[in-house]
């Protein structure tokens, strides 16, 4: 029996929602309000990045909007990318599987170079943001090649 992962074909719309209202409250936040931060709970607190607090598990953390637009836009580009198609036969599951294949290649490439290139402490954003571009990657790829299949283009 095919097991079959795939979100339902209604929930890119409300990917394409949550990743969009992710993207702009970051910007909108970080031009209107670059210092907003709130409290959140956190399973480990560091005191290396806040003095009022002491260190420990289970503490309420100093949080930025970057901590709630982060999750929104995974969530939303994987409802993006993993929904299935009006029309999902084999061939579709071949394009997905080889974008996923090709994301993952140009990816790892990217990974490699900036791990080569960036140093100090900007280096610290390549990690979460690699997660981020695989799947931006997957989704631009898969859907060039199916609208390239839809067209006619496929061979």
């Amino acid at each position: 029996m095919k097991k079959n992962y795939l979100f339902p074909h209604r929930f890119r719309v409300i990917g394409w929602v949550l990743a969009i209202v992710a993207v702009a409250g970051f910007v909108v936040c970080q031009i209107w309000h670059p210092n907003l931060s709130f409290k959140m709970p956190s399973l480990y607190f560091d005191v290396l990045f806040d003095d009022d607090n002491e260190s420990g598990f289970f503490r309420m953390a100093r949080a930025e909007i970057l901590s709630i637009a982060m999750p929104l836009l995974t969530i939303g580009l994987l409802f993006v990318g993993f929904s299935k198609e009006k029309v999902e036969d084999e061939f579709v599951h071949y394009l997905r599987a080889q974008s996923l294949i090709w994301a993952t290649y140009v990816t790892s490439i990217l990974f490699i170079f900036a791990t080569l290139l960036i140093y100090g402490i900007s280096y610290i954003y390549v990690p979460y943001l690699v997660f981020f571009v695989f799947l931006i990657l997957f989704i631009i790829k898969f859907r060039i090649e199916l609208r390239c299949y839809n067209k006619g283009g496929a061979q």
